[in-house]
């Protein structure tokens, strides 16, 4: 059970950006050009989401991206509750992503907690050509790696910028990867096509429900969004709207992650599992 609540957690950080990526697209050479004009577009801003098993809420998702004159941090956060109410096991996985302001990968942490116990995974981009990987999960002391790179480091949350902010998503593309999955701590190839397009209607506000105690959308928007789908897998399978971010994906079996407002998504679950009132937990969760 543990190895599956880990593996839930990172699954579901990896799609929202907590693992290397070493990125090529099959037939566009200038990846470096490319990267520097999505980073023109680029914005800064946060986004949240439920995660539900189908039919209750299991726990919240956070991405949040900040901009200055000198680089770009991502940051992503999963706390989550999974598996039977017997063998019931929480999670939690935070990832940290430090870019140049020309998208150029200098750093990244990911961490993995609560009940299945720590693992943290460091990262640091010397010159484009070397990655120093350090890895400590429990007890046993942190083990380094050094891997030489050919390309350009990209992580899973910016595949999905560099294809929607370097060109308008078109269905039909493909885009093809070597990735480095340091859970597995191997290389593989993978492709990734644009498979569809469609509307969404997500909230974008929300109201207090005094007689249920839970947050409802109070108004909602449409946003367009293209389905990305990974050969074999699910690390880059969802829907990703025309700013690179993601509007809903179902990362494992039985899970399905959608964008909320910040009080749908984390004020509720926080109400929820610590027993307080939604006044209480928005005034002590910023």
């Amino acid at each position: 059970m543990s190895r599956r609540a880990l593996l839930a957690a990172g699954i579901v950080t990896l799609w929202l950006g907590g693992m290397g990526v070493l990125a090529h697209r099959a037939i566009f050479t200038g990846q470096r050009d490319r990267l520097a004009r999505a980073a023109l577009f680029l914005a800064p801003g946060a986004n949240y989401y439920e995660i539900s098993n189908g039919s209750d809420q299991i726990g919240f998702a956070t991405s949040t991206i900040d901009t200055s004159a000198i680089g770009v941090s991502i940051t992503d956060r999963v706390i989550a509750r999974i598996g039977s109410d017997s063998e019931a096991r929480h999670v939690a996985a935070r990832s940290a992503v430090e870019l140049t302001r020309a998208l150029r990968l200098r750093h990244f942490a990911y961490q993995l907690g609560e009940d299945v116990g720590p693992y943290v995974l460091w990262g640091t981009v010397s010159g484009d050509t070397l990655l120093t990987l350090v890895t400590r999960s429990g007890d046993v002391p942190p083990d380094t790696q050094r891997v030489h790179l050919s390309e350009p480091l990209l992580l899973p949350t910016m595949v999905p910028l560099a294809i929607a902010l370097g060109d308008r998503p078109k269905v039909g593309a493909s885009y093809t990867y070597q990735v480095f999955d340091p859970i597995r701590a191997a290389l593989s190839r993978m492709t990734v096509h644009i498979r569809a397009e469609s509307l969404f209607v997500v909230p974008d506000s929300a109201r207090e429900d005094s007689t249920t105690a839970r947050w409802l959308p109070a108004h909602q928007d449409t946003v367009r969004a293209w389905r990305l789908e990974q050969d074999g897998g699910r690390l880059l399978t969802g829907w990703v709207d025309e700013s690179g971010r993601m509007v809903q994906a179902a990362p494992l079996p039985g899970f399905v992650m959608h964008r909320s407002a910040y009080e749908i998504a984390v004020l509720n679950w926080s109400n929820r599992t610590a027993g307080l009132s939604p006044a209480h937990v928005q005034r002590t969760s910023h």
